[in-house]
């Protein structure tokens, strides 16, 4: 916990640049214009939407598996089409959003720092912590969600343009803790302090 705390600082400033480098991957950045395509008929299809339940709706779908074996859902299934939607409980909120993938960020570099300090100590060489912290915030940043893109159905562009922008949170993140990573001068500090005096 000590080291954790020691860590404080590049936890924050790590924090608040990947959270900035994410921002401009998704405002500024053209990589992921691609992601989300606009609707042909907007209107028609919100009119179908607008009575559903919040909540996710995949289909072709069926209600138990009984219907899953039924004539009528195969050839929905083999004719398609295939997909998922997503209807909220109210109108998406820009600041609540970021708000959240702030701290997401922030519990993932949490997360990093704590890892990193059980494997290294105060003191450790720059490589040494960039190689420990950048697997942690790849482990973080770029593998967590695969699983969730290919279930949600996600284009494999859409998952690789993902997996791009956490290798370079990753990297960011493993600059600022090698670059800021505590003396080793202080384990000498702690042990000179549980000597007992004189």
């Amino acid at each position: 916990m000590d080291m954790l705390m020691d860590l404080w600082l590049p936890i924050v400033i790590t924090t608040v640049v990947v959270f900035i480098a994410s921002s401009i991957a998704w405002m500024a950045m053209p990589h992921h214009k691609a992601d989300m395509k606009v609707l042909p008929d907007e209107s028609a299809v919100g009119g179908v939407v607008k009575g559903l339940a919040a909540g996710s709706y995949y289909f072709p779908n069926c209600h138990n598996k009984d219907d899953m074996k039924s004539d009528d859902f195969k050839q929905r299934w083999q004719a398609g089409p295939w997909g998922m939607l997503t209807i909220p409980n109210k109108a998406p909120s820009f600041p609540i959003s970021l708000g959240t993938i702030f701290v997401e960020f922030l519990v993932i570099t949490v997360v990093i720092a704590y890892i990193s300090g059980l494997a290294l100590g105060p003191g450790a060489e720059y490589m040494t912590v960039f190689r420990v912290v950048s697997a942690a915030g790849v482990l973080g940043y770029m593998l967590g969600g695969i699983g969730g893109s290919i279930f949600m159905m996600k284009t494999w562009r859409a998952v690789i343009m993902f997996m791009l922008d956490g290798l370079v949170f990753a990297l960011l993140t493993a600059g600022i803790f090698a670059a800021m990573w505590p003396e080793g001068a202080s384990i000498v500090n702690d042990a000179a302090e549980a000597l007992p005096m004189p």
